[in-house]
């Protein structure tokens, strides 16, 4: 877990910043006054001494600078925890770009999020080497095929998004100066044109062999 330095009596598990440092993704803890004070800073602006940035401190006093950004853009969801736990009444809350929402069909862009256990089990951020976890690339792939201008068979996947990775179609959201923080990975999903060009010209080639009907 990270305390938030600015507001003592919030928490968060995961942090996900975009490539200026603006947060994209960002799942806290706390009481629901201490949550909503922090909600009510980020909806002000700076002319009324709003929040425009904050610190996430980890174990280890290692401080990761967090961007607001606008507040226009962000959506929210929050659950209420058990009553039976040690930290008493507790709110879950999930503050995050719309964008991560709901992929754009008309430019072909969208996002996939994964959880990772693994991750909650003790691993606190991903190197800026890690590769994406299998769990991740399940929901790219289904993204792929969500956003795909043409139909896509499943034995695919591999060339497919081998062809995305290396054309910067698909990017894992994590740099080495705003890392992934916590249990949680995300990659944009971009098609252009060059994708479907790609996919005609490899079944043409036979590089992508159609399934049979039987098969």
């Amino acid at each position: 877990m990270y305390r938030i330095e600015e507001f003592p009596e919030v928490w968060a598990d995961a942090c996900l910043r975009d490539s200026e440092g603006r947060f994209m993704f960002l799942s806290l803890y706390g009481r629901d006054g201490s949550l909503m004070q922090l909600l009510a800073a980020m909806d002000l602006g700076p002319a009324e001494r709003g929040v425009q940035r904050f610190h996430l401190v980890d174990q280890d006093d290692t401080r990761h600078l967090v961007d607001v950004g606008s507040s226009d853009r962000l959506a929210k969801q929050a659950a209420r925890l058990p009553k039976q736990n040690l930290f008493g009444p507790l709110n879950h809350l999930w503050v995050f770009d719309k964008s991560l929402q709901t992929p754009d069909r008309a430019n072909r862009i969208g996002w996939a999020l994964h959880f990772d256990d693994a991750g909650r089990a003790g691993r606190s951020t991903h190197s800026a080497g890690d590769s994406p976890i299998d769990g991740l690339l399940d929901r790219v792939w289904r993204l792929v095929n969500t956003l795909s201008p043409v139909a896509l068979q499943d034995h695919w996947r591999e060339p497919i998004l081998n062809w995305c990775a290396e054309r910067g179609a698909t990017q894992l959201m994590h740099s080495s100066l705003y890392p992934a923080l916590g249990p949680v990975q995300a990659m944009r999903v971009s098609l252009t044109d060059h994708f479907q060009a790609f996919i005609s010209q490899a079944v043409r080639e036979r590089q992508l062999e159609l399934a049979s009907a039987g098969t």
